[in-house]
């Protein structure tokens, strides 16, 4: 299982001579770590982490924890059955039922639920309501949970990154990334690069 001192590691062998100049620590990876944990955030964002968890509803009440690690809510279906199976004048019509948001609190981000639902709803469907959401993907020292196929896309986005800071740093000499990492071509300047590992990051990701 590769670790986030396996990528590092990666990403500055690919960036060759190039990466000479990001490493503020030379021997030290942190750099090259921290460009990897910038692209895990946007590769998140693109392919979350498939999560499931569960609500424990209380009547009138609309807001609740939301996950550390939630990106975005994906589903959330209580009810949902009972309601496509009956008609507005059966006895068991749940009524109009709960969307789910997360929105940003005095605490932090929660979940919230609009309308909350009510008394009679729990009674007709359970106060247990599951609901599914994207989440960051990890990588640390223990492993990650980024799809085996997925990290050279993860490397991809690390090294457009690399390029930005590199065009943010005014570099105008040319650098060589190493054969096979990508589609792209070998030199250029720092600006152009990130462009092009941009736009090959973007249209891989869709795919």
């Amino acid at each position: 299982m590769t670790t986030l001192a396996a990528f590092a590691a990666n990403l500055r062998s690919s960036l060759q001579a190039a990466a000479s100049s990001i490493d503020s620590q030379p021997g030290d990876n942190a750099d090259f770590q921290r460009l990897i944990l910038v692209a895990l955030e946007d590769y998140s964002r693109r392919r979350p982490l498939p999560r499931f968890a569960e609500l424990s509803l209380q009547a009138g009440r609309v807001v609740y924890d939301c996950p550390a690690d939630l990106l975005l809510v994906q589903g959330f279906d209580w009810g949902r059955d009972a309601k496509a199976r009956l008609q507005s004048w059966d006895d068991g019509w749940p009524g109009r039922l709960p969307d789910m948001r997360v929105m940003d609190a005095a605490g932090g981000r929660v979940l919230y639920l609009m309308p909350a639902a009510s008394a009679r709803q729990i009674s007709l469907l359970g106060s247990a309501a599951p609901y599914r959401y994207g989440a960051r993907h990890r990588l640390d020292e223990t492993g990650s949970t980024i799809p085996p196929g997925d990290e050279p896309l993860v490397l991809l986005r690390a090294q457009a990154e690399a390029m930005r800071e590199l065009a943010i740093s005014h570099t105008v000499k040319p650098f060589q990334l190493r054969d096979g990492i990508s589609a792209t071509p070998r030199n250029g300047t720092p600006a152009y690069l990130h462009t092009v590992l941009m736009d090959e990051f973007e249209r891989r990701v869709c795919q």
